[in-house]
């Protein structure tokens, strides 16, 4: 019945919202509206007089229904944006507890690496040749962006250094933090742009963490990472130190915090969009 479909069109045309709940509400206000049709013709009306006074019977809940639909579908809006924020947040979430695990394993895994690869280049050699140089350069590069220097220090020619080893027994069986060794005396010492020629200018770091030493029975390499590399640094020492992983993933907590509360207030949210849609049915109903 047109009469009766532009009515209903004209109750839900600013409407917005999920397309199926919409045309389910649409569905039951037409049929209620054409049940009341059915009755008043019974009672000898016509079908257009039927129409015409079903629908003015149902005038003053239009208001109602209406108010309440837009309400609905501003709310049901609401909603999606409040579970994309969330899913967004989960998402952000793993990136950064993803993005700490793999640093620290990074990190974990190249301190033995870089060590290893100068001590086998410089092996049992008393003196280091351009062509030894040259090789641990390239390794110096390779690992460019998590260094800032990297020196080679003669046991042989530094008592202190023997003192160090005897302190240090660990020194020659794995990479450890130390207390930089002066790089004035050095072999030589690496920089971002190549072998640094005034060694006596340069400043070590004061970072306790920032210097890392292994020795063979030749040689002690020294490595200074760089500031930027500090924050993987800390994450890493929280780590060994078995700190809490509050501490440790502090960011990933905090995004996985905000989906929770997201997704709680999403739950509430829906289940007042189904009492809603229950209120706006029931007003359908009522004749």
């Amino acid at each position: 019945m047109k009469q009766i479909e532009d009515y209903v069109n004209s109750i839900y045309r600013n409407v917005d919202g999920d397309k199926k709940e919409i045309q389910d509400l649409k569905d039951e206000m037409r049929l209620h509206l054409l049940e009341s049709v059915q009755e008043l013709q019974k009672k000898g009306k016509s079908e257009e007089e039927a129409a015409c006074i079903a629908i003015e019977n149902f005038g003053g809940k239009k208001l109602i229904v209406k108010e309440l639909s837009e309400f609905f579908s501003i709310q049901k809006q609401l909603a999606r944006y409040i579970l994309g924020i969330a899913i967004i947040s989960l998402i952000i979430g793993f990136f950064f507890l993803a993005n700490t695990i793999l640093d620290i394993k990074e990190f974990r895994e190249e301190r033995p690496v870089i060590m290893n690869d100068v001590l086998n280049v410089l092996e049992n050699t008393i003196e280091v040749s351009d062509s030894q140089k040259t090789k641990i350069i390239t390794i110096y590069k390779k690992h460019h962006k998590h260094l800032n220097k990297l020196a080679v220090f003669n046991i042989d020619q530094n008592t202190s250094l023997q003192h160090l080893l005897k302190e240090n027994i660990n020194l020659k069986n794995e990479p450890i933090n130390i207390y930089p060794i002066k790089y004035k005396d050095a072999d030589f010492v690496i920089g971002n742009k190549g072998i640094i020629t005034n060694k006596e200018d340069i400043v070590s770091s004061t970072y306790d963490l920032g210097t890392v030493a292994q020795a063979n029975n030749n040689w002690v390499v020294q490595y200074e990472y760089s500031d930027s590399y500090k924050n993987i640094i800390e994450k890493e020492n929280l780590s060994k130190l078995g700190t809490s992983y509050l501490e440790l993933y502090q960011l990933p907590i905090l995004f996985f915090i905000m989906f929770s509360i997201l997704m709680v207030v999403w739950i509430f949210l829906k289940k007042h969009n189904n009492l809603l849609r229950g209120i706006i049915r029931l007003q359908n109903q009522n004749k």
